[in-house]
């Protein structure tokens, strides 16, 4: 099989893109570009130089309608597919679509399902009006986040020596709770504030970066044009705040040692499957 390179990985994930969004606009579905693939079109116009995924925002009625409509055939080209742990086919709380005619390693997880090149869909939700109680989220849902990546770890490595010494001694705690246990705790603490009825939104389900992830709903569902890749996607219009937030200074390039991928090995099959 062929190994692809960093610029031929990228070329997937924007047909992958390109493809979700005629979907989508067929079926009056919007989606904005967030987190790095946001901070990509605005500094660089496309991928981050070093970037090697795509990250995607949806209205969570938005991304319900899209799991509903995954179900069906010819939604999206046959080589593509949609993935969700609700349909048992992923470990991960929130939808990937892969591209079925790659397949892919990543380091230091077992990705199980996830077994070719993908972009991430996640959910926006809503968010309390208290800064308290938006904080008391995020930290329920990042213990929730921990405890299910320890369960498709591997044993023995890590992004550095202390973690890869103590995944031996935690894992065993997490696989007691499971993966299945955790994505619906997450879920359900994502949908705890009805979207319809907030003020304030974000990715809760996913949001690393914890309350910097909050918008005001009215200023994220207000959409602008964005440039990616010499392609239009839409972007939330409060996008300077949102990416000062998450990056600080987002116009500034990180120092060399932070500006690494997720050391991803994609090959083309020989022989196709869908």
């Amino acid at each position: 099989m062929k190994l692809l390179s960093n610029t031929e990985i990228k070329e997937v994930l924007l047909n992958i893109l390109i493809e979700l969004q005629k979907s989508c606009n067929r079926n009056g579905i919007e989606f904005y570009l967030v987190g790095g693939s946001l901070l990509g079109a605005i500094r660089h116009q496309g991928f981050i130089p070093w970037d090697d995924d795509v990250d995607i925002g949806m209205k969570r009625p938005d991304y319900d309608k899209l799991l509903e409509l995954s179900k069906k055939k010819n939604f999206l080209p046959s080589y593509l597919k949609i993935i969700s742990y609700e349909q048992g086919t992923s470990q991960y709380p929130f939808i990937k679509i892969i591209d079925t005619r790659y397949c892919m390693e990543q380091g230091y997880v077992q990705e199980g399902n996830v077994t070719s090149i993908w972009v991430d869909i996640l959910p926006t939700d809503g968010l309390p009006d208290n800064p308290k109680d938006i904080k008391k989220i995020y930290r329920k849902v990042g213990i929730y986040r921990e405890i299910l990546m320890l369960n498709f770890a591997k044993i023995g490595e890590g992004k550095s020596k202390i973690k890869a010494l103590l995944k031996p001694l935690v894992i065993p705690f997490a696989k007691l709770v499971g993966v299945n246990r955790c994505n619906k705790l997450i879920d359900n603490l994502t949908r705890s504030i009805p979207y319809e009825q907030a003020n304030k939104v974000g990715c809760i389900m996913w949001g690393l970066y914890g309350t910097k992830e909050c918008m005001d709903k009215k200023d994220f569902e207000r959409s602008v044009d964005v440039t990616f890749e010499g392609h239009t996607f839409k972007a939330p219009s409060c996008w300077d705040s949102y990416l000062s937030n998450l990056y600080g200074n987002y116009m500034e390039l990180p120092p060399k040692e932070k500006q690494v991928t997720h050391e991803l090995k994609v090959w083309k099959k020989e022989t196709e499957e869908f």
